[in-house]
């Protein structure tokens, strides 16, 4: 069971933002500061478990579902340790609102990316490019704190095998291409995601390798083999 935390409460909140943590983890101070410098109505919650950070946030969405019997139009997922550009939400918010989403799902927009820098650990910087599924099978540009239409989380369905582990958004990614969604930038949408050692994407270049593999053969091979 999952320990749900609410941290910024709404009545009729167009975004579900969602921090999902392992037990042992906490929110840092920054990244409540900085989120909440939005105007975009949102609820936000932490959900806390043994286990991975999919089902985390799957089971918070599942935790809103159930209290409030409907969930927001869209849906955010957003890292314990990011220091949030001032309007992150509103940004990715107002750039996929006036994004069409069209029927039947066939390579529509389903989903609004912001340019981000990792700081600490680890130093580099992804700018928000055009989607380019192409650069996308190669690795991933595009960070998990991106803004989805929640209808699309819920029908392409997150990624939650904990043999991929570090690698677990991108395989989602990848799943959402092959099942019609694309991705937009928003380059004026802005975070830093401050890096550890003990981060997830921190880990060892092995151990990169052997997660990288396992997403090649699963999601990015039957890709190559329908194009």
């Amino acid at each position: 069971m999952n320990d749900i935390k609410i941290i910024v409460k709404c009545n009729d909140p167009e975004i579900l933002v969602v921090t999902p943590l392992l037990s042992k983890h906490k929110m840092s101070k920054i990244t409540k500061k900085t989120l909440k410098r939005n105007k975009t109505p949102f609820y936000w919650i932490s959900s806390s478990g043994n286990n991975n950070i999919p089902t985390n946030a799957e089971n918070g969405i599942k935790w809103y579902k159930n209290k409030f019997g409907k969930l927001p139009k869209y849906y955010m997922m957003i890292d314990r340790d990011i220091e949030a550009g001032r309007g992150l939400l509103d940004k990715l918010y107002t750039k996929l609102k006036n994004t069409k989403l069209s029927e039947p799902y066939s390579h529509s927009i389903g989903y609004c990316y912001a340019t981000f820098q990792f700081k600490g650990h680890v130093n580099k910087d992804f700018p928000a490019t055009a989607y380019d599924i192409n650069k996308l099978v190669q690795s991933n540009y595009i960070s998990s704190n991106t803004m989805f239409l929640t209808e699309v989380v819920e029908h392409v369905g997150f990624v939650k095998d904990d043999k991929y582990k570090r690698l677990l958004d991108w395989a989602f990614l990848l799943k959402c291409f092959s099942m019609g969604f694309i991705g937009i930038p928003e380059p004026k949408a802005y975070f830093i995601a401050h890096s550890t050692k003990d981060d997830i994407s921190a880990g060892d270049a092995n151990d990169y390798q052997v997660k990288a593999k396992r997403v090649y053969k699963d999601f990015i091979l039957p890709l190559l083999k329908s194009a």
